[in-house]
């Protein structure tokens, strides 16, 4: 168990790409000498001559300075014409430099090409201000007494040779330094290309992930995603699949207690019915017997209670039916105010026993929607049956034509505490859902405004296509 943690650092994304770098920065030292050399190698398998012709084409300054004063020894007791001799002949040696020679009495002799800035007259001060000019300068000088005599009794003579012909030069060939910037580059794009294959795989893997998490199966869950390797991401990848896993169990496990839930009020509702039908027609015959005051407020109640339990049941019944999409309904194109007319016309005895005023201003012009007759109607009951228990208090009952939504909205109002007031009668939650589970499947919707001073339900299209 203690050595996981370490097997889990070394399948890091991170360690992996800190390895990039430091066998990247640690091989820098290393693979500079060895491109230089396979440079080297290249350039001299490519021009095998380049080695020999890559040189100074008069030698280092040592090989012209000896090779100087040893022509000025071999002149030693030469005439004058002899001097003028050799320089002629060093010149052929040396055509880039510029020769010539002063005799004993300080004069100029032969000049080899003739130059402006030599005098041709040489005094002591001449001499000393020409020897102390040419130390280090350019161009290269060399200066030899003629005979070799320190003493300068046959006089002396000068080289004068740019510095430019004293480097290296490679005869106009490429140098080595193209195929070394050959191989820092080859070097510098594998790594760019190891960093670029790192990144496009953790982004590639990343997409996928995306995509799994986005894509749903046939179920309408995500579909487990294909892992990769155990860093990082494989780890978030296996984390997805698990959550993935756990949700297809819920989703079983909430599929089969839906289904036992509706099994059960199924039966419940059914089951129901006949002990509630044997109370009912006991009841009817205890109103045949003569009783008291008393008595015959506690059968009304007794018969109200029974009533709202005979609906409770329908209304299980109608909700199971419509949840799990068994609920029959035919969508036909019709006149909707004509079945508001028709259900306000049926509940208006009860509003009137109940002291609400109703106020219906509908439009003489038909309201076409694509609607189930039946289940409007249920939508409709289950509204004015709300209104009456739960905003009886405030006497009003209100059914117009607004627009909403973008399209003609039926508003059905009342002035009762609001939604938001505790009602002690049942049933309520459970009859809005059944009106929304109904409105869904025709392509209806349902607004609700609520506060302390009555409630607004509007009832219009959820798609403009609905209505006509």
């Amino acid at each position: 168990m203690k050595f996981r943690p370490v097997r889990k650092f070394r399948k890091s994304l991170l360690t992996r790409y800190v390895l990039i770098l430091v066998v990247a920065f640690v091989f820098i030292p290393v693979l500079i000498p060895v491109s230089f050399l396979a440079s080297w190698s290249v350039n001299l398998l490519m021009n095998p001559d380049q080695v020999i012709q890559n040189k100074r084409p008069y030698g280092t300054g040592n090989d012209i300075e000896s090779a100087w004063h040893q022509a000025a020894a071999e002149l030693k007791g030469a005439s004058p014409e002899a001097v003028d001799s050799k320089l002629r002949e060093l010149k052929k040696r040396y055509p880039d430099a510029a020769l010539y020679w002063v005799n004993t009495a300080g004069q100029t002799r032969l000049q080899l090409p003739e130059q402006e800035t030599v005098p041709k007259q040489w005094s002591l001060e001449d001499t000393i201000a020409f020897m102390k000019q040419r130390v280090d300068a350019d161009p290269f000088t060399v200066v030899a007494f003629i005979g070799g005599d320190e003493q300068a009794k046959q006089g002396f003579m000068v080289l004068e040779l740019p510095r430019k012909f004293m480097v290296i030069q490679a005869d106009g060939r490429s140098s080595d330094s193209r195929f070394y910037g050959v191989f820092l580059a080859i070097l510098l794009g594998a790594f760019v290309l190891l960093s670029y294959l790192f990144f496009s795989d953790i982004r590639k893997r990343l997409l996928r992930l995306e995509a799994g998490m986005t894509r749903q199966g046939p179920d309408g869950l995500p579909s487990p995603i294909q892992q990769g390797r155990a860093d990082e991401i494989g780890r978030l990848e296996q984390a997805f699949n698990d959550m993935v896993f756990e949700l297809k169990d819920s989703r079983q496990r909430e599929h089969e207690e839906e289904e036992l839930r509706k099994s059960l009020i199924s039966h419940l509702s059914h089951d129901l019915r006949t002990p509630l039908t044997v109370l009912g027609s006991h009841l009817y015959s205890l109103r045949q017997e003569s009783l008291t005051e008393q008595g015959q407020q506690s059968l009304a109640l007794m018969e109200t209670k029974i009533s709202d339990l005979s609906g409770l049941m329908d209304h299980l019944l109608s909700y199971n039916l419509l949840s799990s999409g068994r609920y029959a309904m035919t969508i036909e194109r019709l006149d909707v105010l004509r079945l508001v007319r028709e259900s306000a016309a049926a509940w208006y005895p009860v509003w009137e026993k109940a002291g609400i005023t109703a106020d219906i201003e509908l439009p003489e012009e038909p309201l076409y929607w694509k609607i189930d007759a039946q289940g409007f109607r249920r939508v409709l009951d289950n509204l004015f049956q709300n209104l009456v228990r739960h905003a009886g208090s405030g006497r009003y009952a209100g059914i117009a034509v607004e627009p909403r939504g973008g399209a003609r909205a039926l508003v059905i109002s009342d002035q009762g505490p609001g939604m938001q007031a505790v009602s002690s009668a049942s049933g309520a939650g459970l009859g809005l859902q059944i009106v929304d589970l109904l409105l869904r499947e025709m392509g209806l919707a349902r607004d609700t405004v609520s506060t302390d001073t009555g409630t607004k339900v509007y009832l219009y299209p959820s798609q403009k296509l609905n209505e006509s």
